[in-house]
């Protein structure tokens, strides 16, 4: 069958409509049809979400409570101009968690120093500040909280704003300018000047003008244009503590006085739980390591005396105790619970078991002759004494007078032999000095005073030794002829006894001839 013209255009257009709702494009895009496919509107919307939700978020920090402290760490009432103090703000994030905010290596840090915050002053009231430290309060799983540390700030002399931004280093959140108030400032507060303008501000920095801080323990943050400041938190804080004098010795027993403060000028605390926890090193020797108070005024103190002891340890070391504090207070008609934590530590050190035994002293000594004063040693310690050196001090000669021993170890005994080349005769005295450095790097000396009697050496003279000697006796010749004769002699009575025995011989075998021949004859 052949077909028309207008049926093969008609043909034509639908599969082109049809290709085209299979790669979802829609081929009314640009017009405005009631009957626009329903998918491509879809589509659209999930491309508009995906943009939105692109775009960097901005954190939701907020300040829970600031103090001033002096150089001494003492609460400040008053500020005048030119004032250095530090700081201290507590800050809270309620959209983030500890994990998520912080590195990895970073997110069990409890009170401790974390970088993982990007913090910056701003332009404000007053100059300073830049040194800024970061102390991780919050668990893992909790919103992420920190307390923030700003360092050697100064005040100007007029208005109060002291201003600054946070924002994180590992994510994609914009910063968030914060302004406080600072009421301790002496002259008639002042209401902040327009700090919007950005000749005041660092190119580097982002701020947000309409924004300002309301403060509270229990949130805040900025609202808008509202300068109203909610009343702050009391902070309980170590004060001081104190140990002794003497230095803390594996093994022993000390006091530990430790003094608390509230640093709050109008509220008082209520139903402090105060805890400790030691770490290696150190344990509670007395009592139980929580103790409880009703309540504590504003700008009080309390002292918490207990008795330590000091465990036993391999090396010197600083032990740590965890001082935590939970109580409440009550502000804005609001009954508000609050925690705080400080550390405290305490140096111990390895007691020092060197022991030398009194010198052994030679039974005789004689001018010129060399003898040797030995010291018996035994280190009982647990730690290696170094620099071990043994000195002569006085007028006896020495090989040595200043002998290096080097390092011993512990649990290693020896001795220590100094040898002396005394010079002169009779009562001789000297003190030999043997010093060390501990374990605690300190340097012991200890003394030992030593007499010699030396004896004068016995002179030799020619005519002892010619007497020790015995004298040879002179040779003569004649005593070689005597001997001469005396042997010649010898040999010619022997030839004269041969001789005549000869005879003897002969004369009786004759004497037998003859007896046979009569007896033949007869």
């Amino acid at each position: 069958m052949k077909k028309s013209f207008r049926q093969i255009c008609s043909q034509v257009s639908i599969g082109v409509f049809a290709c085209s709702m299979i790669v979802n494009v829609p081929v009314f895009a640009e017009e405005e049809d009631p009957k626009e496919p329903i998918k491509d509107v879809v589509k659209i919307e999930q491309v508009e979400a995906e943009e939105e939700s692109a775009s960097p978020q901005k954190s939701a920090f907020s300040i829970n409570s600031y103090s001033l402290v002096n150089e001494k760490g003492e609460p400040i009432e008053t500020l005048k101009k030119g004032d250095v103090f530090t700081l201290i703000v507590t800050a809270t994030d309620p959209n983030v968690s500890t994990e998520k905010a912080l590195e990895q290596k970073e997110v069990d840090k409890i009170n401790q120093s974390i970088h993982s915050l990007n913090i910056d002053r701003l332009t404000d009231d007053f100059s300073g500040g830049q040194d800024v430290q970061a102390i991780l309060l919050s668990q893992k799983q909790e919103p992420l909280k920190v307390k923030i540390l700003f360092k050697d700030v100064k005040w100007k002399g007029k208005g109060d704003a002291f201003r600054f931004q946070i924002g994180y280093a590992a994510l994609d959140i914009q910063y968030t300018a914060h302004t406080i108030e600072i009421k301790e400032c002496s002259e008639e507060v002042k209401e902040p000047e327009n700090t919007g303008s950005d000749a005041e501000q660092p190119s580097d920095t982002i701020v947000d003008d309409n924004m300002s801080w309301s403060g509270g323990s229990s949130g805040g943050g900025f609202e808008g244009s509202s300068q109203t400041i909610k009343t702050a938190a009391p902070n309980l804080i170590v004060k001081k503590y104190s140990y002794g004098k003497d230095p803390i010795y594996a093994g022993k027993e000390f006091q530990l006085s430790l003094e608390f403060f509230n640093t709050s000028k109008t509220l008082a605390c209520e139903n402090i739980v105060v805890s400790l926890e030691t770490g290696d090193g150190l344990s509670i020797a007395n009592s139980s390591n929580t103790f409880y108070f009703e309540s504590l005024g504003a700008q009080a103190s309390k002292t918490i005396n207990l008795t330590m002891k000091a465990l036993s340890i391999e090396k010197n070391m600083s032990a740590v105790i965890d001082v935590n504090f939970r109580y409440d207070y009550v502000a804005d008609q609001e009954r508000i619970n609050q925690t705080m934590a400080e550390k405290i530590s305490i140096p111990i050190y390895l007691k020092d078991r060197f022991e030398i035994q009194e010198p052994t002293l030679p039974e005789m000594a004689s001018v010129g002759s060399e003898c040797v004063v030995s010291f018996n040693y035994v280190n009982k310690g647990k730690s290696t004494l170094s620099n071990v050196e043994a000195k002569v001090e006085g007028d006896i000669p020495a090989l040595q007078k200043v002998q290096n021993v080097g390092n011993i170890d512990p649990g290693t005994s020896g001795s220590i032999d100094v040898i002396l080349t005394p010079d002169q005769p009779g009562i001789q005295k000297a003190t030999i000095l043997l010093s060390y450095e501990n374990a605690n790097e300190e340097l012991v000396e200890k003394k030992f005073p030593i007499e010699l009697n030396v004896e004068d050496m016995a002179p030799m003279t020619p005519d002892d030794s010619m007497d020790a000697i015995p004298e040879e006796e002179k040779s003569s010749p004649w005593g070689w002829v005597l001997g001469l004769i005396a042997l010649l002699g010898a040999g010619a009575v022997i030839v004269f006894l041969k001789k005549r025995h000869k005879k003897k011989q002969q004369k009786e075998h004759h004497e037998d001839l003859d007896f046979d021949d009569e007896d033949l004859k007869e």
